[in-house]
C-alpha cells in the first residue's frame, strides 16, 4: 500500500495500535468487521460524555468546538479562527491535525503565563497507565501545531466525593491530576511507535496476532469475535485460568487446540477436567461435586441481587460507582420437594437500600442455606452494613448462617466443553439447560437491568413504559435464581432435561426436576 493510502490516525486509534497492531488495521480498513457496542457498553460511553460535560465547569466560560467528529477539518479550522482571541478562556473539544495525527481535546484552558493547559476528562476513579499514551499523543499534536503547554492533567471521578443532591459540582465531583512529566516522557517514544503503527498499515493484510490477553487489556477489542473465528473450535484459549506462560508454551510447541495437548503436559484439575469434556464431549465431574451440592440444606433459598452503579451517583450520600441494590429474587427449594418464588424491585425515586435489607431479611428469615452464584451478594451485604447501621444486626445474623457459592462449585467440580471456558451464569446456563437461556428476555445483563430502572424511575417516563420495564426487570431476576436450580439438577445428572419450562415454575419443577437428593 502507497504511503500517501495510509490513514491519519486518531487518539483512539494510536491507542489501539499500542494494544494490537492486528487491532488498529482493522480498525482501519475493515470496521465493519467489529461487534458493535452492545446496551452495556454503550451506557458507560453515555456515562462518560456526561462526565466530559460537567467537567467543563473546572475551567468555565469557554467555547465549545462543537462541529461532529467526522467534520474534523471543519473542527480545526475553527480551533485556529478563536486561539488567538485572548478573550476567550479556554476550548471544548478544540481539534488539531498534526503529524498524520487527528485529536479532539477535552479542555484546552489558557494559563496565568499565556500558555495552555491540557485537560483529559476520564469517567475512571483513578490515573491509570493507559491514560499516559492517551494524553501524550495529544500533547505531541497540541504543541506541534504551535502552541505551549505548560501543564498536563486528566480529570477524574474523586473517591471523595459524596453526591449532596441536586446539580453535580465539578470542582467536588472531579479530582486533577498532574501527568505533565509522565506525558512529556511518553512523548519520545511515539514517534518510534508511530513507524511500527505506519508499517503494519503500509501492508494490505493485517498482521496475523493469535488471541490472548492482550484482546482485553486495557480494553476489550471490538474485534475479539472475528479473530477467534480464525482460532481452532476448541482453542486452547479456553482452557480456565490458562496462564501467560503455559499460553506461551503451548503456542510455541504448535498447539493451538486443547483436543491436541499432549498427554504428559501438566495441567491444574479444572483444565484437564475441561480437556478430557472436549475430548470425550462429554460433561467432567470431580469426586467432591455430590458432597459440595449436599451442603444445601432445605429450605434453601437461592438468591440474586440487581445493584445500580452509576458513575454519576443517583442518591444523595451515594458515592461514584457505590453499588445500591435495588431488586432480589429468590426461588426457595422447600423440604418436601416444592419450589416457591418471591421477589423485591423498589418503586419511586427514592433510595432503596433500606427497603431492600427489611424485604430480604424477612424473607429469608428461617433459611437453613442461602445459595449465591459468586461472592457479590454477601460483598453488597457487607457494604449496606457500613451504610445503614440501624439494619447492621440483622444483616449480620444473615451473613453468619450457611452461604453455598454455586460458581465456586461448578468452577471447582465440574465442566462443560459448552462454556468454552466460562463460568458465567450466562455460559453455563445454555449448556446445562438449553433452551433455558438469556435470549427470550428484554434485559440479558446486569449494566442493561440497572440502566433499566434507571429509566423506570425517571419522571419524564410514562406509566406504560414503566410497567414494561419493571416486567423486564422481574423477569430477569428471577432467571438468574431460577438457572441455579436448573444447574445443580443438570450436574446431577438425574435425568434428561426438556428443551423449556413450564409458566408454573413451582408444579415444573416437582414434576420434572426431583430435587429429593438435596432435601435434609
Amino acid at each position: 500500500m502507497a504511503g500517501d493510502d495510509i490513514p491519519l490516525l486518531s487518539k483512539s486509534r494510536f491507542t489501539s495500535g499500542l494494544q494490537c497492531l492486528r487491532k488498529l488495521h482493522l480498525s482501519c480498513f475493515q470496521p465493519d468487521l467489529g461487534t458493535p457496542p452492545d446496551a452495556a457498553q454503550q451506557a458507560v460511553f453515555d456515562a462518560g460524555a456526561l462526565v466530559g460535560e460537567i467537567a467543563r465547569d473546572l475551567r468555565p466560560g469557554g467555547v465549545l468546538i462543537d462541529e461532529a467528529y467526522y467534520l474534523h477539518d471543519e473542527a480545526v479550522q475553527r480551533t485556529r479562527g478563536l486561539l488567538t482571541d485572548t478573550s476567550i478562556p479556554a476550548f471544548y473539544e478544540a481539534a488539531f491535525t498534526e503529524e498524520g495525527i487527528r485529536v479532539r481535546a477535552d479542555i484546552l484552558a489558557r494559563t496565568p503565563e499565556n500558555s495552555w493547559e491540557l485537560i483529559e476528562v476520564k469517567s475512571t476513579m483513578s490515573t491509570k497507565k493507559q491514560h499516559i499514551p492517551d494524553v501524550a499523543v495529544q500533547l505531541m499534536v497540541i504543541e506541534k501545531a504551535g502552541l505551549t503547554t505548560e501543564r498536563v492533567s486528566l480529570a477524574h471521578l474523586s473517591r471523595d466525593y459524596t453526591y449532596p443532591g441536586g446539580e453535580y459540582q465539578a470542582d467536588q465531583l472531579l479530582t486533577i491530576d498532574d501527568m505533565t512529566d509522565d506525558a512529556r516522557a511518553y512523548v519520545g517514544t511515539i514517534a518510534d511507535e508511530l513507524a511500527v503503527m505506519r508499517r503494519a498499515l503500509s501492508e494490505d493484510e493485517p498482521p496475523d496476532i493469535a488471541i490472548g490477553p492482550h484482546c482485553r487489556k486495557p480494553y476489550d477489542c471490538e474485534f475479539f469475535a472475528h479473530c477467534r473465528a480464525r482460532e481452532p473450535e476448541w482453542t486452547i484459549e479456553e482452557l480456565p485460568g490458562l496462564s501467560a506462560k503455559k499460553r506461551t508454551q503451548l503456542r510455541d510447541g504448535g498447539t493451538l487446540s486443547i483436543l491436541e495437548i499432549p498427554d504428559e503436559t501438566q495441567l491444574n484439575a479444572a483444565q484437564e477436567r475441561a480437556r478430557q469434556s472436549v475430548i470425550t464431549g462429554s460433561p467432567q465431574r470431580g469426586d467432591r461435586l455430590e458432597a459440595e451440592l449436599n451442603k444445601i440444606v432445605t429450605p434453601a433459598h437461592f438468591i440474586d441481587f440487581e445493584t445500580l452503579g452509576p458513575a454519576l451517583p443517583v442518591y444523595p450520600g451515594t458515592r461514584p460507582y457505590e453499588a445500591v441494590p435495588f431488586q432480589w429474587s429468590d426461588h426457595v427449594l422447600h423440604q418436601n420437594g416444592s419450589v416457591t418464588h418471591s421477589d423485591f424491585l423498589a418503586d419511586g425515586s427514592e433510595d432503596p437500600r433500606s427497603a431492600f435489607v427489611d424485604s430480604l431479611v424477612s424473607q429469608l428469615t428461617g433459611a437453613a442455606t442461602i445459595v449465591v452464584y459468586s461472592s457479590y451478594e454477601e460483598t453488597c451485604l457487607r457494604g449496606l452494613q457500613a451504610v445503614l447501621p440501624d439494619h447492621s444486626a440483622a444483616l449480620e445474623t444473615l451473613l453468619t448462617g450457611r452461604w453455598v457459592d454455586l460458581l465456586q462449585i461448578v468452577r471447582g467440580h465440574y465442566y462443560h466443553r459448552d462454556f468454552r471456558g466460562s463460568f458465567s451464569l450466562k455460559s453455563v446456563l445454555p449448556a446445562l439447560a438449553p433452551g433455558v437461556a438469556y435470549e427470550d428476555l428484554e434485559i440479558r445483563g446486569g449494566m442493561v437491568a440497572s440502566n433499566a430502572y434507571l429509566e423506570s424511575i425517571r419522571p419524564e417516563t410514562s406509566a406504560r413504559s414503566r410497567k414494561k420495564l419493571r416486567q423486564d426487570l422481574l423477569a430477569y431476576c428471577a432467571k438468574d435464581t431460577k438457572a441455579m436450580l436448573l444447574i445443580i439438577d443438570a450436574m446431577r445428572g438425574e435425568r434428561a432435561r426438556p428443551s423449556g419450562l413450564t409458566s408454573k415454575l413451582s408444579r415444573a419443577l416437582r414434576a420434572l426436576w426431583p430435587f429429593g437428593a438435596l432435601k435434609t
